[in-house]
């Protein structure tokens, strides 16, 4: 018998599996690309691109996934989240409330049309999304905080006081939230509920060795109980420089 000449086989292998459409890995080629182009493929490649900047391609694949399913929730969150990062705003808006029309409980999308529109200063409308996600998770200390904060852009001081309330009596130690209203209840001109809450603050802020805050919390704490005794008069006259 003859010696086998394994490079004759080899090349007859190889052949053969060009000819049936290749062999190893390669066979995976077309079922991945397959897997690409459904809309969760899709929407996989967009968030790759959003994380490098890349948002004009981002959207383009998403387009296509849409185009398979136009209610396709994860690729219309996705759109929204795009826009928002790449600052286009009204873009932003409209592809959230695309998702809110299907899912009017979806939390992350409420949270970023929230953010967006607090960023255009359209602050009742970013307080009232906050307070939809708060309806979902009334034990969350921080969505009361952002609630607070957006009442007080609009400086609604009521609102604001009620929201910093519902922090602490979440988290009675959320320092921010003490210190943000004793300033809120300064505003009102209510010195004896802000000084007990400067009170606290410094309280929580020797506890925990937060020495920035504690600093802010004397200082205020000397102004407020400067004002405790004064008239309107008096006070306008220590604010208001005499011009004339």
């Amino acid at each position: 018998m003859g010696l086998i000449n394994f490079k004759n086989v080899n090349i007859a292998v190889l052949s053969l599996c060009l000819l049936l459409g290749g062999c190893g890995d390669g066979a995976e080629g077309p079922k991945d690309t397959q897997v690409t182009q459904t809309p969760q493929g899709l929407t996989d490649g967009a968030f790759k691109k959003q994380e490098i900047g890349a948002y004009e391609e981002a959207v383009t694949l998403l387009d296509k996934a849409l185009a398979v399913d136009p209610q396709f929730l994860p690729a219309l969150y996705r759109m929204g989240a795009v826009y928002q990062e790449w600052d286009r705003r009204k873009e932003a808006i409209a592809a959230y409330l695309n998702v809110l029309a299907i899912d009017p409980k979806h939390q992350p999308a409420l949270l970023g049309l929230a953010a967006v529109y607090s960023k255009a200063h359209l602050n009742d409308l970013a307080a009232q999304e906050f307070i939809k996600v708060a309806e979902l998770r009334p034990d969350d200390p921080e969505i009361h905080f952002k609630i607070a904060l957006e009442y007080w852009y609009n400086q609604r001081l009521p609102e604001t006081a009620a929201a910093y309330l519902k922090v602490i009596a979440i988290d009675p130690d959320h320092l921010q939230a003490h210190l943000n209203l004793a300033s809120v209840y300064e505003r009102m001109k209510k010195w004896e509920p802000a000084i007990a809450e400067i009170d606290i603050a410094l309280q929580l802020a020797e506890a925990t060795g937060n020495t920035q805050e504690k600093s802010i919390a004397e200082n205020k704490l000397k102004r407020l109980q400067g004002r405790v005794h004064m008239t309107e008069e008096e006070m306008l006259r220590k604010s208001q420089p005499p011009f004339n």
